[in-house]
């Protein structure tokens, strides 16, 4: 059953409980506010069958507009500080990896879905790039998103308690963040990065891309001094609610139905790759002394872009996250394809 409303209502009462959502997590300063409020409201309208989705270009464009935002904090140092961990970053990306392989192997084994959209499902990354690529290589599309956007709003939620909970020792605000700052030619310049990202993409048919052209270039462009990228908070307010409400909205009766029977065995994975990149990020402090907060945002597996939303807003050290995720994240795009269409060929469907 849909809901008795226009699509002009639904969006309309939509932003309106997003906003109820998102301003006691705000005001409470619990980090990614902006992206999980959006992204419960998206829920609760999704469950109840709406008609509304994001568009798409909207979607691509927001993705566009983070890869930018990573961009302004990339500095010439950033692959410095890669090679003198690089032993441990390939351990911690390469068991990442292996653990889903496991994992994806176990849903196969003991739930009714195929493997190849079990593996699909149960990869780390980017959660829109998996479910935009799992098509072609024979995976449902529909239990893709369910696995890892189930996983992305476990993911975001326990990150945001983690920071919240660590709050005192790896948050240091020293002045307010001014929302609605003064724009300049360089906001302008940020946002048509983003636009000739995406468009890129599209032409090459690289999902992953709108998020990493544009971090590429915006970076290229701002180490060697061309151009200073502006990301103003209100943006990163749009492209996190955006983002936020297209997950929620993904979920609907039908496909969690369709997936009940599998829904335990899902959960005890997302359980399991929880607790296994809990140790990982313990690891990463252990030997680099690094603030804990960082460490498990670095080894999240919620995917790049919910990661760098939280971690602007906890002003984490993206020095140690971006070069772990962005390493696993083309890890995954490479190896991902060929893991998947060998282990379904191997698994029972």
């Amino acid at each position: 059953m849909k809901l008795p409303f226009n699509k002009l209502l639904q969006w309309v009462m939509v932003i309106i409980i997003s906003i109820l959502i998102t301003m006691p997590l705000y005001l409470n300063q619990l980090p990614a506010a902006f992206l999980l409020g959006p992204m419960l409201a998206g829920i609760i309208f999704g469950l109840n069958n709406a008609t509304i989705v994001v568009s798409k270009s909207l979607f691509n464009l927001s993705q566009g507009v983070l890869g930018c935002l990573t961009a302004e904090a990339i500095t010439a140092n950033l692959l410095v500080n890669l090679v003198s961990y690089w032993q441990l970053a390939i351990i911690i990306t390469f068991s990442t990896i292996f653990i889903s392989i496991i994992l994806g192997m176990l849903v196969c084994r003991f739930s009714s879905l195929p493997g190849s959209t079990a593996i699909w499902g149960i990869m780390p990354g980017g959660a829109s790039a998996m479910v935009g690529i799992c098509g072609d290589y024979g995976a449902d599309p529909r239990l893709v998103a369910l696995v890892q956007y189930l996983r992305v709003i476990f993911v975001v939620l326990m990150l945001a308690l983690i920071a919240h909970y660590f709050s005192n020792e790896s948050i240091v605000t020293s002045q307010p963040i001014e929302l609605f700052p003064i724009p300049s030619i360089n906001l302008i310049y940020t946002i048509l990065i983003a636009i000739a990202g995406v468009c890129i993409t599209n032409f090459i048919k690289f999902p992953s891309g709108r998020i990493l052209l544009p971090m590429i270039f915006g970076a290229i462009l701002q180490i060697h001094g061309v151009i200073q990228l502006e990301t103003p908070q209100w943006l990163l307010m749009i492209c996190s609610g955006t983002i936020g409400l297209s997950v929620g909205l993904r979920f609907n009766l039908t496909t969690i139905k369709l997936a009940l029977k599998t829904l335990p065995i899902i959960l005890l994975t997302i359980f399991i790759m929880l607790i296994f990149c809990y140790g990982q990020a313990y690891l990463l402090h252990y030997v680099m002394d690094i603030d804990y907060l960082t460490c498990f945002l670095a080894t999240s597996p919620g995917g790049l872009d919910t990661s760098v939303i939280i971690a602007l807003d906890t002003h984490s050290d993206l020095a140690v996250i971006l070069p772990l995720q962005i390493l696993r994240f083309f890890s995954v795009l490479v190896l991902g394809p060929s893991l998947a269409r060998f282990l379904s060929t191997k698994l029972p469907l």
